[in-house]
């Protein structure tokens, strides 16, 4: 008897995975990992829809496998995003960041990451009900990216640059820009005999134990020497970037005062 209930737990348990994942929406770039990495990154019971209000933006072809530039452009989502989720689907390591907004509304998101090959990208936005909205593009490349050797190493005043941070606070009209480039080799870890070195933690810091405006958390798929760019539809007063990488090394920049 108590082998036949297991059984029955057992199958009943198959039969709710199948649904839940039946729930999904097709993926019209018909990729392989569509559902591997939503029940990856956002769970297996996860609800999901594709949204076009979530603007990802991406090159049609990656000029530079190393540098590819992405930009999600929220400003048309109806609500105030929450989580955010960002992967590159056939990279060695699809993670490329997750990020946390604080309570000032985030209209736009910018970085660059490396792609391995010829792939489709996702950025999935949570709503203040738990969906996730997912925005995807296709990218197509020659590929190489994730293992192509830094080329900051190859300079040999690199560590005199370590660690530089240019960039800076930009009033707009709808509100506050912040544009920033960040020297860091961002080795991948899959080059021979050279360990992964990456920033993994990203936070812009307000002043005063405010609210932080935004948290990140970044992989492998990041771009050597990266550029962010975050714009809300506020202005807050002030903004300081904080980063620190795997090695434990730490960064930091006030990036405007009373603007």
């Amino acid at each position: 008897m108590n082998i036949l209930i297991n059984i029955l737990v057992f199958v009943l348990g198959c039969l709710l995975s199948v649904g839940v994942r039946a729930a999904w929406p097709d993926d019209p770039f018909g990729s392989p990992m569509w559902a591997y990495n939503i029940e990856r990154y956002l769970g297996s019971d996860a609800r999901v829809v594709h949204d076009d209000r979530v603007n990802l933006r991406v090159p049609e072809f990656a000029e530079d496998s190393a540098q590819v530039p992405l930009t999600v452009d929220l400003s048309a989502f109806p609500e105030a995003p929450g989580q955010i989720v960002a992967w590159v689907d056939l990279n060695p390591v699809p993670h490329l960041f997750s990020a946390s907004p604080g309570p000032q509304p985030l209209t736009l998101l910018a970085l660059n990451f490396r792609v391995q090959q010829a792939t489709t990208v996702r950025v999935a936005v949570q709503d203040r009900e738990g969906v996730w909205h997912i925005g995807s593009r296709y990218v197509d490349a020659a590929g190489g990216g994730c293992t192509a050797p830094s080329q900051t190493m190859s300079n040999p005043d690199w560590e005199r640059h370590f660690g530089t941070i240019r960039g800076g606070a930009f009033s707009r009209a709808e509100g506050m820009r912040y544009k920033v480039n960040v020297m860091h080799p961002m080795d991948s870890g899959m080059v021979g005999n050279i360990p992964a070195f990456f920033i993994g933690e990203v936070e812009l810091r307000q002043g005063n134990g405010q609210p932080l405006l935004l948290s990140m958390a970044l992989s492998e798929s990041a771009a050597e020497n990266p550029m962010f760019v975050f714009e809300f539809g506020q202005r807050p007063p002030r903004a300081t970037l904080w980063l620190r990488d795997n090695n434990g090394n730490q960064f930091e920049r006030r990036l405007g005062g009373d603007l």
